[in-house]
């Protein structure tokens, strides 16, 4: 029996990949799930007595409530517990249970959270494998495992760990397939659920829509992206009918979509060394925050206040899309200001450091990859129209983990630029 396994594991994998997979294969992809495993575990221990900061409190508070039996309750602006749309159901429903099942305490859910990394390192492979082939796949395997920028957030109480591997089975859902209305439903479900994760992954409809424009004509494209958007409206509406129950208002996620107040205000605009760089909060809005209000009041007030400033200075909007969706999405600017996100994010700032060196050699070999894959319409445009959507939509806030969905794709089209992986512009 065990010595079939290897056989059974390669017939598997074979079926996934569309392409036969053999026994060395088999054992690279496991050895760097191991390493990256240890590493993972290893960061974490070593960290282990991090202060939580940026939103590590706010999940943890939640959490709290949530094995107490109060659902998706919070403390957040005021300090008052109440039933709270401040965040996405996803990840809190993730650490609650966890906290639940083995008790508060965010050291229980990294360790548990690590083993999501074991799962990126296969979905990046398989994507790469299903893409490219096995020369390109083998070589990604070493860099999923170890750059920091894949898994700094797995060891850290953001949604992030969870967005990742879900983004993955989007990307091979969608990627160099032909379309149908059941991969539609199925798109749309996983989109739901990454949604309900991580509100801002929504840029990859436009990779999705492109995807599929190159794969079946527009017509056929438009139609089955319109039933993907659908679907995903569908499973999120009862989060939506919650949140009318408790705020007497629509809102379609959380209020996290409040965000842009900190981004379009005169502090953002004015400061010399950060400009248009998102902040919790601005001297506008002090206000807002001295007077207790439901969240839904909250929301619209600062909303309100960022729509108002944008129709009195309309040049915010490129100045913030260059320095957010552009400059900190893709961290085209000093390492120094990189790395000043650092703490505030919890992470630790000799990793940080590795991760963004490593970035920028992955960056300019993903643009030189692209370059040799230019004819590969059906892989090159729905990266380049995510890139673009993400900079949009990331124009409110950014930051290097902002881009994280989207880093698999740079280490495997960095891979792809070397040109002994891949023969030769167009082909596999």
């Amino acid at each position: 029996m065990i010595r079939r396994l290897p056989e059974a594991l390669c017939r598997l994998l074979s079926r996934l990949a569309g392409a036969r997979v053999g026994r060395r294969e088999l054992y690279l992809l496991i050895a760097a799930m191991a390493l990256g495993l240890a590493l993972r575990v290893a960061y974490v221990l070593v960290t282990q007595d991090h202060v939580l900061a940026g939103d590590e409190p706010e999940y943890d508070t939640q959490a709290r409530f949530f094995a107490d039996g109060r659902l998706y309750w919070s403390t957040t602006p005021y300090g008052d517990p109440h039933p709270s749309v401040w965040k996405a159901p996803g990840y809190p429903t993730w650490v609650g249970t966890l906290y639940w099942l083995l008790g508060p305490g965010a050291l229980r859910v990294l360790l548990v959270q690590t083993l999501l990394g074991p799962l990126t390192i296969f979905l990046t492979w398989l994507l790469a494998r299903r893409l490219l082939g096995m020369r390109v796949a083998l070589a990604v395997l070493p860099i999923a495992a170890l750059y920091p920028n894949m898994w700094q957030w797995e060891a850290r109480l953001y949604p992030e760990a969870l967005a990742l591997p879900l983004a993955l089975v989007v990307f091979l859902v969608v990627l160099d397939r032909p379309p149908t209305p059941r991969l539609a439903i199925l798109t749309g479900g996983l989109m739901a659920a990454l949604l309900l994760v991580r509100p801002t992954s929504g840029f990859i409809f436009a990779g999705i829509a492109v995807a599929w424009w190159v794969a079946a004509g527009w017509r056929r494209s438009l139609a089955l992206t319109a039933a993907a958007l659908a679907v995903a409206a569908l499973l999120i509406a009862p989060w939506t009918l919650r949140n009318a129950r408790v705020t007497d208002a629509f809102v379609p996620i959380s209020i996290q979509d409040a965000a842009l107040s900190g981004t379009f205000n005169d502090d953002a605009a004015n400061d010399p060394v950060y400009p248009w760089a998102w902040r919790s909060r601005v001297r506008r809005d002090e206000d807002i925050f001295r007077s207790p209000r439901g969240d839904d009041e909250f929301r619209d007030a600062l909303q309100e206040r960022a729509f108002d400033y944008i129709a009195d200075h309309p040049s915010a909007l490129p100045k913030a899309f260059f320095w957010n969706g552009l400059s900190r999405t893709w961290d085209v600017r000093r390492p120094g200001r990189a790395l000043d996100e650092v703490r505030f994010e919890g992470r630790t700032d000799e990793v940080a450091a590795v991760g963004l060196a490593i970035y920028y050699v992955l960056l300019v070999a993903a643009l030189v990859g692209l370059w040799r894959l230019r004819r590969r319409r059906e892989l090159v445009l729905p990266v380049l129209a995510m890139a673009l959507a993400a900079s949009v939509v990331f124009t409110v806030a950014a930051a290097t983990r902002y881009r994280l969905p989207l880093e698999p794709l740079i280490v495997i089209l960095a891979c792809a630029a070397l040109p002994q992986l891949v023969p030769g512009p167009g082909r596999r």
